[in-house]
């Protein structure tokens, strides 16, 4: 009978974990659109990122300790509030001093939701199932995740479209807003309702905010697979920084003309689709392996497929390696995630995924600094050789540790 009332309950938590990642993916292929449209320039757009990027790491890690101390579901709920509050300022106001705000709004949102509900997640099903099933739930987020922002891409691509059709009175980008937040007050409702946290400190002493600080640093910097994965993810940042900030302007000097611009879009879904297939491929055929040495195996095709795609000229080929490189990203997302996960005691697990987000977002800003300089002296491909570079050095570096 627990198991029927626990299936039910995975069956509703990756439904509202569906829906968010939907919400999310609507504002993928528009964001930059949207922003000019509510008056950004050129030049503010990458400070508007920028402040975006800074909000989520000074964010990142205190409410990441929030969601361990107050409650995931708690977390989360006030993710989404922030979330709707991003959404409505953006709708509704104009100008820079309001697009600072909504991208300070969407940075909070974004630091708050990481790690709550998928601590809350995980948690539900080591407490049910135990550890050995670290792989289920690993590829069950991270499918569910993909699936989610990669259809919420693809139909963010086609509102702009509908709403200048069918809703001329109102903004172009400004329909996707107005889905994302009928669908987010949605997630919200169910979230208050459904969603019954399992109190992983209830036999324990209640510990002072600074004292968890305290252990759970103490718990990432005295593990050496910890410590081996944050390595890796920061390399991942830097990849990031450089592959979806300059895929879309290489993509298009690789079109023979403008006609085919439409395909931004499909890449945009081709590429969310490849992670999520990657997770289930692993699940299907790699997860019975040496968990630690596939990460490693399937890190370095990785780099291989990165360099044969910076290579490439031909539009479509480009295309394919390019898909081939979130597939792989997402195959190795999910040994990463098991030896994380593996690592944490429950009570710590959002502060230590938050740290993990955290340690991403350096990566990506480190990484930003270092291309806006390099791309005044090479080429799109050539900072994506730098960036294989980079993914080599640190599997050298974790090799032995690791293994």
């Amino acid at each position: 009978m627990a198991k029927v009332r626990y299936s039910m309950r995975v069956r509703l938590y990756t439904f509202i974990l569906l829906l968010n990642s939907f919400a999310t993916g609507l504002l993928v292929p528009v964001l930059s659109l949207l922003l000019i449209q509510k008056g950004a320039t050129f030049s503010m757009l990458s400070i508007l990122i920028g402040i975006y990027s800074f909000s989520v790491i000074i964010l990142e890690l205190p409410t990441g300790i929030m969601a361990d101390i107050i409650g995931r579901k708690k977390t989360f709920c006030l993710s989404l509030i922030v979330s709707l509050l991003f959404s409505a300022v953006v709708l509704l106001g104009n100008g820079v001093v309001i697009l600072y705000i909504g991208m300070l709004l969407y940075g909070l949102n974004r630091a708050i939701s990481s790690g709550s509900f998928e601590a809350l997640f995980i948690d539900s099903y080591i407490n049910e199932f135990g550890k050995d099933k670290l792989h289920d739930v690993t590829i069950r987020i991270n499918v569910i995740d993909a699936l989610g922002l990669s259809a919420g891409a693809l139909a963010g691509g086609y509102l702009p479209e509908i709403s200048g059709k069918y809703f001329s009175s109102i903004g172009m980008y400004d329909l996707s807003l107005i889905v994302r937040i009928i669908l987010t007050f949605i997630v919200l409702i169910f979230a208050m309702v459904y969603i019954k946290e399992t109190v992983v400190n209830e036999n324990k002493k209640r510990v002072f905010i600074w004292e968890h600080i305290k252990i759970s640093s103490n718990l990432a910097a005295n593990n050496k697979n910890v410590i081996c994965i944050f390595i890796s993810v920061f390399s991942t940042g830097f990849l990031f920084s450089s592959l979806e900030t300059y895929w879309q302007p290489h993509f298009i000097s690789l079109m023979p003309d403008n006609s085919a611009m439409f395909l931004l879009g499909v890449m945009a879904f081709m590429y969310f689709a490849a992670a999520m297939t990657g997770n289930i491929i692993y699940g299907r055929i790699f997860s019975k392996h040496n968990t630690k040495k596939m990460y490693l195996l399937l890190r370095s095709i990785l780099v291989t497929v990165l360099i044969i795609t910076a290579l490439q000229t031909n539009m479509v080929l480009f295309m394919f390696f390019y898909t081939l490189i979130y597939l792989f990203l997402g195959m190795s997302n999910v040994p990463e995630g098991v030896i994380l996960n593996g690592e944490i005691p429950n009570e710590h697990r959002a502060s230590i995924l938050s740290l993990n987000s955290l340690v991403l977002q350096m990566g990506v800003l480190f990484g930003s600094f270092f291309n806006s300089i390099m791309i005044n002296h090479s080429s799109i491909p050539g900072l994506w050789f730098v960036a294989s570079v980079v993914i080599v050095t640190t599997i050298l570096i974790i090799y032995k540790k690791l293994v």
